[in-house]
């Protein structure tokens, strides 16, 4: 299946959020009110530099262990 993307927002449609699905992505998935689709959601989380930083200094104090694991490779 080929991937369509279209960014959204989410609305308020009374005490639930909703996302609608543009009138052209709606028809070329030939889908219609009160069809039951699948849907996938991904965060798109950015990694700012307090991780980076995090992350060095997690490799710095275990840098002699993942040099061992990695010469048993």
């Amino acid at each position: 299946m080929n991937e369509i993307k279209s960014q959204r927002q989410i609305i308020q449609v009374g005490n639930s959020l909703a996302i609608t699905i543009p009138a052209n992505i709606a028809r070329k998935l030939e889908v219609q009110k009160g069809d039951d689709i699948d849907v996938s959601f991904r965060n798109n989380v950015q990694l700012d530099a307090h991780f980076f930083q995090s992350l060095e200094t997690v490799i710095d104090q275990f840098e002699g262990i993942l040099d061992q694991i990695q010469g048993d490779m």
